[in-house]
């Protein structure tokens, strides 16, 4: 009988010792997408909405909250296909304002590590 309550005591001490290691969730990652333009113009700022569909799966995430000419979403790990539509504010070198639509898109973009950027070239429309 003292055996068995010396195995039981055992297997429970092992039990809390496992059950209190730290989890580790390594499946998401922050994606900071940032758009550019290949002309002389600053981008002051971004209305649209980032579509990132995971290549795999097909999962698709959306955000607006532009903050300049990034957003950061946080997705799964994984290769995405990213479309990006909206108007873009810009100041050109000749100090005017001009709002203008663009798009922008990738086919293949992998977010594998922690905390991965891309940039893509804005193809304006108008």
């Amino acid at each position: 009988m003292r055996s068995k309550i010396l195995y039981i005591s055992i297997v429970m001490w092992a039990l809390v010792v496992i059950s209190c290691a730290p989890v580790e969730d390594d499946i998401f990652t922050n994606a900071c997408v940032t758009v550019t333009t290949g002309e002389d113009m600053a981008i002051t700022r971004v209305q649209g909405q980032v579509r990132l569909t995971n290549v795999n799966t097909r999962q698709v995430v959306t955000s607006s909250d532009f903050e300049g000419a990034s957003v950061t979403v946080e997705l799964l790990r994984g290769a995405y296909q990213i479309d990006i539509e909206g108007v873009v504010t810009c100041r050109q070198s000749d100090g005017q304002t001009r709002a203008r639509q663009f798009r922008c898109q990738s086919d293949y973009a992998e977010f594998i590590r922690d905390d991965t950027s891309i940039s893509l070239n804005i193809i304006f429309l108008d």
